[in-house]
């Protein structure tokens, strides 16, 4: 029973680490969003202002935006990764939830109650 007992309070932390991984994704997407559009802006208005043909618009608004590039690109990878930890997460609450099945059956088995 106390293995029971330990597969029902591990799938229960769990859900609460699910819950707080699936807020946080829900933050770290909001301010990708927010990098995405201040670099989005200050791309196309160094463009704008920049002279020249327009490869070398293009680079001078590369070079002026990059470190808004990099912070959106951070921005995306850390998205990115908080989705892999909720998949995996889900992974081990179903692995968990397979335990939990197959010590049931055999506490069953062995004529136990839950």
């Amino acid at each position: 029973m106390s293995e029971m007992l330990t597969i029902v309070k591990q799938l229960g932390q769990l859900s609460r680490d699910l819950d707080d991984a699936v807020n946080k994704l829900a933050d770290l997407e909001f301010l990708a969003i927010e990098a995405e559009g201040e670099f989005k802006v200050a791309f196309a208005k160094a463009f704008r202002e920049a002279t020249g043909s327009v490869e070398d618009r293009k680079q001078v608004a590369v070079m002026q935006t990059d470190p808004l590039w990099r912070t959106h690109e951070k921005g995306a990878a850390a998205v990115r990764l908080q989705k892999e930890h909720i998949k995996a997460l889900h992974a081990r609450i179903d692995v968990g939830r397979t335990i939990q099945s197959t010590a049931r059956a055999e506490m069953q088995m062995a004529g136990g109650t839950l």
